[in-house]
């Protein structure tokens, strides 16, 4: 079994109740168990001006399943909740992304792990160090603790404490 590590995001609708049902579809996919749940994160939007500001957290989740069955449980969760793809980085009910398998690389068509922009976002790194700040970047080979102090150090805002969810 590995640990998934999946990206929650998301600005309209009850957001908070996605987070939760998502959470719950994740945790009954075939051969996984979510085990831990960062805190909740607002955050500011990025891409197209006018979209209300996101939430943003982070699970685990032990998987026997492979990243390509994750990954097409995750977009399925996606619609279900009301996720249409029109806009790059616009406005969404539900955003599952798959961050990190262990520390596993993964290059597929419609799959990079870990996630080619994480190291960039702290609306990824924040709630990624709540559950494991010793995750280690395969590629980068630095940790989540290291690349969130990176951010806050080139003079980033650190985000407002997360709330439970």
């Amino acid at each position: 079994m590995k640990y998934a590590y999946i990206a929650l995001g998301g600005n309209l609708g009850e957001v908070k109740a996605a987070f939760g049902s998502a959470r719950a579809e994740i945790a009954a996919l075939p051969d996984t168990t979510v085990t831990a749940s960062s805190l909740l994160y607002r955050t500011a939007p990025i891409g197209p001006p006018g979209q209300p500001d996101y939430y943003n957290a982070v699970i685990a989740a032990g998987t026997g399943i492979s990243p390509l069955t994750l990954l097409n449980a995750l977009q399925s969760i996606e619609q279900r909740h009301g996720r249409v793809r029109t806009l790059h980085w616009g406005a969404r009910t539900l955003d599952l992304d798959i961050i990190a398998i262990n520390t596993d690389i993964v290059e597929l068509p419609q799959l990079s792990i870990p996630h080619p922009l994480m190291h960039t976002r702290q609306f990824v790194l924040r709630p990624m160090c709540d559950i494991y700040p010793a995750w280690h970047h395969p590629l980068l080979d630095v940790s989540a603790a290291d690349l969130l102090a990176d951010l806050l150090a080139a003079g980033e805002d650190p985000l407002t404490e997360g709330v439970v969810w």
